[in-house]
């Protein structure tokens, strides 16, 4: 009995010791969390005169949005190159948050839906220019870039909204969550 005591006291304070260094780990997949972006601005240049740019933005898309500079006056049958640039000014210095879409351009894609108010609906059409890296299926496109063509004279406005889709990009808008959903007022004329 005593010999089973003593044998008791040398195994408890290692089946302790042993305990202690084992942490109780969890796997746990890693967060992507979606871009803060409190700015929006699209850039389009025109493709046969290229000193003939229109700039729109969108502020404040965190709290309550500006949009007294978010109207594209557009030429009628006109082709733009268009950018669209992101950031997010609550950080300090400001964010570029183009940047980290262009790094991870596998995860994220623009989506541009135009709605004519007035005039032809076809009074712009946009195609995007740029796509990721994914392996095939893919390429996918990204959205960075564009081209922007207007037809006859009309007014709308132009949706833009960036999907985060990390590991369930497949090009179409469905998968994933957005990180950015603002209008463009559109005057073609």
């Amino acid at each position: 009995m005593q010999l089973m005591r003593k044998a008791l006291w040398m195994v408890l304070p290692v089946m302790l010791l042993a305990g202690a260094c084992k942490k109780d780990e969890e796997n746990v997949a890693p967060t992507d969390d979606n871009e803060a972006i409190t700015t929006a601005t699209l850039t389009l240049t025109n493709k046969a005169n290229a000193s003939d740019v229109v700039t729109a933005t969108v502020e404040n898309l965190n709290t309550t949005a500006d949009f007294s500079k978010a109207t594209l006056n557009l030429k009628a049958n006109t082709t733009y190159s268009g950018v669209v640039t992101l950031l997010d000014k609550t950080k300090t210095p400001t964010l570029d948050a183009t940047e980290e879409i262009k790094e991870k351009a596998n995860e994220h894609l623009f989506v541009y839906t135009y709605t004519a108010t007035t005039g032809a609906a076809s009074s712009l059409a946009v195609t995007i220019t740029d796509e990721d890296s994914n392996p095939a299926p893919g390429p996918y496109p990204i959205g960075l870039t564009t081209d922007m063509k207007t037809g006859a004279a009309g007014t709308g406005k132009l949706k833009v909204v960036l999907r985060h889709q990390p590991n369930t990009k497949n090009g179409t808008a469905t998968p994933g969550s957005s990180d950015l959903d603002t209008d463009f007022s559109v005057v073609v004329q």
